[in-house]
């Protein structure tokens, strides 16, 4: 449930700030007009379409499966977050925040086929509650964290970047490749 966890505090720490920060990091760019922060959302939402597209073929490539391809996306969500922060120009800053998007769609089109193989039939609907919980509640703290944080600088987002790629190493020790296998 840690996973799910980290994920829940990691995306909305990140994305219900990304607004705010498109805009401040665009004053230091010289473009920070409402139309340029709205349409880059445009273009980085519109890019996340392909990733759960591409999420879903990943899940039955052989031997890399649902583990390796939640593992890859939630890590390399957590890198593009990171790597955001190097952005020296909006447009930089663009396209760092489309491969982040790009990347959490992959690892939400994972998540939610990996999920409900993990548990047993009979503890499915329950599994699945427990996670999602888990989901929702540090959802819920995502606010609060960035309360205590400085929104002028980049604390929320390394924080979620750390977050994602804590999620992507914890997913590599999970017992269990369901790819290919009956469920009990």
């Amino acid at each position: 449930m840690l996973i799910w966890a980290f994920i829940g505090l990691g995306f909305p720490l990140y994305n219900a700030f990304l607004p705010y920060i498109q805009e401040n990091r665009g004053l230091k760019f010289g473009d920070s007009s409402t139309y340029i922060v709205y349409r880059n959302q445009l273009i980085i939402a519109v890019l996340g379409i392909p990733g759960a597209l591409i999420g879903g073929v990943l899940v039955e490539v052989p031997r890399f499966g649902r583990k390796g391809a939640l593992a890859v996306s939630t890590a390399l969500t957590g890198v593009f977050l990171f790597a955001s922060t190097t952005a020296l120009t909006s447009n930089a800053l663009l396209g760092w925040n489309c491969a982040y998007n790009f990347m959490s769609n992959v690892m939400y089109a994972v998540l939610y086929a990996y999920t409900p193989e993990i548990f047993p039939t009979k503890d499915r609907g329950t599994g699945n509650a427990l996670t999602a919980t888990a989901n929702r509640i540090f959802g819920i703290m995502a606010p609060i964290v960035a309360i205590y944080a400085n929104l002028k600088t980049a604390a929320p987002v390394y924080v979620s970047g750390a977050l994602f790629i804590a999620a992507g190493l914890l997913v590599v020790v999970l017992p269990f490749e369901p790819r290919g296998k009956a469920s009990l």
